[in-house]
């Protein structure tokens, strides 16, 4: 049971007194829980390219091939692509919704859409990973835990 204390309050509460020193926290924080992420999927597809059929071939050459190597472009469009989410979940929708939808600002805030967005992006992550991750799923089995 005390694993279970610890790791609640290290994953909730911590951090966020932390933030009460510098709200730079807030961000740093999700910022290394993604490279956590990044990491774990690394892993993951790595064990399923190894085990593929046409994993001992040399890859063939890409149509984008004169463009250089294609890793790079798929890494930009990544990062513009994670930028452009960003930017619609954290500023335009919520700026938006609260310039539309009238609400009591002295009851619920300035920045309610922020948190009805925040709270759904949380929510939604949860779920995904709970059905991705489990360890009960034979692809996670076969290709996280070796």
């Amino acid at each position: 049971p005390y694993n279970g204390i610890v790791a609640y309050v290290a994953s909730l509460y911590l951090w966020i007194l932390i933030a009460r020193i510098n709200p730079l926290w807030l961000l740093v924080v999700p910022a290394l829980h993604s490279l956590q992420y990044l990491a774990v999927v690394w892993r993951y597809q790595t064990n399923v390219e190894r085990d593929g059929q046409d994993a001992g071939k040399d890859p063939q050459p890409k149509i984008l091939s004169f463009l250089g190597p294609l890793y790079r472009l798929r890494v930009l469009g990544f990062i513009v692509g994670g930028g452009a989410l960003g930017y619609l979940g954290f500023w335009l929708i919520p700026f938006v919704l609260t310039a539309l939808i009238p609400y009591d600002r002295q009851v619920l805030g300035s920045s309610l859409f922020f948190f009805i967005v925040l709270i759904f992006i949380n929510v939604h992550h949860y779920f995904l990973d709970n059905v991705m991750w489990r360890r009960g799923n034979p692809e996670v089995s076969k290709y996280l835990f070796r």
